[in-house]
């Protein structure tokens, strides 16, 4: 069963006037919610994960390099490899986790955001099916620190009717979920799509139903 709790609508952005010297993907939303241009094919591109990655490939982007983790894994991936005073460009939501373009710019970086995306909390009437079912589900996959806080209000509606396990991306999106369940919260042992599903495995749960709260 997947129960989205957030919706994610494009923002109008203008083009980048030329290309900077690398770009940088938070989501595989921030992909996939600005326009490709062919004469950026061969810009290089940090990614934060695997998948974020291979939806930048997809779209057309050549060098592409992935830090297989989570924002701060992106930012030493990118002090690692991108020259001091480069320009650098993230394409990302309306309101990110932190400022990865300001942590740059004060490691020497001429770093910059551009919202292309936002993400907006589902309302509860959308999710009433996913209420029907919640006696009855085992599990639910958390991606991210905004879908934790959205699912944690939404178990605060529904009262004491899930007992089942919180399967989570990171510990910043199992806090919420921990502050107002007595159900069991597990986080995944590094910030990764891979990580999150051998966790559901490693918990010897093989459950008839599963929703899924993703931002």
């Amino acid at each position: 069963m997947i129960a989205p709790v957030l919706a994610i609508h494009p923002v109008s952005h203008e083009s980048l006037s030329k290309p900077p010297d690398a770009l940088v993907f938070t989501s595989t939303h921030g992909v996939a919610h600005h326009l490709f241009d062919p004469k950026m094919a061969e810009v290089p591109v940090y990614a934060v994960g695997q998948r974020t990655a291979r939806t930048a490939r997809d779209a057309g982007y050549r060098n592409v390099a992935s830090a297989d983790g989570n924002v701060s894994d992106l930012y030493d991936l990118i002090i690692a490899r991108a020259a001091r005073g480069s320009s650098i460009v993230h394409l990302g939501a309306a309101e990110p986790a932190g400022d990865l373009a300001r942590d740059l710019v004060g490691q020497g970086f001429s770093a910059r955001h551009v919202a292309v995306y936002e993400s907006l909390d589902v309302p509860s009437s959308t999710l009433r099916p996913a209420l029907a079912a919640l006696p009855w589900i085992d599990g639910v996959l958390v991606h991210s620190p905004k879908a934790g806080r959205r699912l944690a209000r939404f178990l605060v509606e529904c009262g004491d009717l899930w007992h089942g396990t919180a399967f989570c991306i990171s510990h910043a999106a199992a806090e919420p979920i921990n502050a107002v369940t007595r159900a069991p919260v597990l986080v995944a042992q590094f910030p990764t799509e891979n990580a999150l599903i051998a966790l559901v495995g490693e918990s010897g749960k093989h459950a008839p139903s599963t929703a899924t709260a993703r931002a």
